[in-house]
């Protein structure tokens, strides 16, 4: 509770440190609407929902969630980038949809840079690596020698082709020299459910999902791809400090809004989405979640999107991963 409240703090004082703008005074006459391109139930899904409320209260009018997943969250970002720029449509922007999609696809439905502004940044948390501490090895290094040794048994699972933990898994495989099959599935819960019954080696989850399996013992989590360690998994090395600074990634969700939104919308929408993560009913959706809210000042925030949209059309480059529409 010490580190949230310190970053409510921290939301509060980015809020109140916007410059005085001449806001749109008249806005918003009417619902506000935050598309989120994965389904109910969901981290960003309850986040979104509960920003929703608080904003709700602060702004004086709806706004409403409506959930459009599909096509590994193109469907609804899709949404988002073709909606009209008048700040009543907004969207639950991640790694994948802002970065990683439109690099993967031959023919994307939008164009991320040109179509999407970044308004606000949510959370980031990395991707847990994680093994059955049934598993024939312990530890990263293990891990890493036994893909090595087995390149006709090595697997691991993610969340599918084109996902972040897929991305990094290959990139993985590029640069610690192993081979390894992929076996995607549709979410969290059939991946730890695969690794409790041996049939994966490897899995590729949000620590979410893995903190109380491995605070059971059931899972054993090597390592995470973020840059510094996280509260709910505090046994558990990043990349970095086990030696492969060039492997740290981390996933990311922010609220977008449409190419042509007014600026003077855009920084209102900025503050009132900080002032909302600070409230103490969205802080304990946060805490419940095993997350921690991420926020950033409005133009660092938006130069830190470009920079991993850049890195990731690098990597990906690199990869040589293409994949259908």
């Amino acid at each position: 509770m010490r580190q949230l409240a310190a970053a409510a703090l921290a939301i509060l004082t980015l809020a109140g440190a916007l410059p005085g703008e001449a806001f749109a005074q008249a806005y918003p006459k009417s619902p506000v609407r935050i598309i989120v391109t994965f389904p109910p139930g969901g981290a960003a899904d309850t986040l979104a929902r509960a920003i929703a409320r608080s904003m709700s209260e602060s702004l004086g009018q709806s706004v409403i969630i409506e959930n459009r997943p599909g096509a590994a969250g193109n469907v609804g970002m899709s949404v988002v980038a073709h909606a009209q720029g008048d700040g009543y449509t907004l969207g639950v922007g991640t790694l994948s949809t802002l970065a990683i999609n439109p690099a993967l696809a031959k023919a994307p439905s939008y164009d991320a840079r040109k179509d999407l502004i970044p308004v606000a940044m949510m959370t980031e948390l990395p991707n847990v690596l994680a093994i059955s501490a049934q598993s024939p090895f312990k530890d990263f290094a293990g891990l890493i020698d036994f893909a090595r040794a087995n390149p006709d048994k090595m697997n691991y699972a993610t969340n599918g082709p084109g996902s972040s933990s897929h991305i990094v898994a290959e990139l993985m495989k590029r640069k610690l020299g192993f081979e390894a099959v992929h076996v995607p599935y549709g979410g969290d819960a059939p991946i730890l459910s695969a690794l409790l019954g041996q049939q994966i080696f490897l899995g590729i989850l949000a620590p979410p999902a893995t903190a109380e399996f491995v605070k059971s013992g059931k899972i054993i989590a090597p390592a995470i791809s973020g840059p510094r360690r996280i509260s709910s998994l505090p046994g558990s090395p990043t990349l970095a400090e086990l030696g492969h600074p060039d492997l740290t990634a981390a996933t990311w969700f922010c609220i977008v809004a449409p190419a042509g939104t007014p600026q003077d919308v855009v920084t209102l929408l900025h503050r009132e989405i900080n002032k909302a993560m600070a409230a103490p009913d969205t802080l304990k959706v946060f805490a419940t979640g095993g997350l921690e809210p991420s926020p950033m000042p409005l133009a660092p925030f938006q130069a830190f999107v470009r920079a991993e949209q850049d890195k990731w059309a690098g990597v990906i480059r690199t990869l040589g991963i293409i994949l259908e529409q």
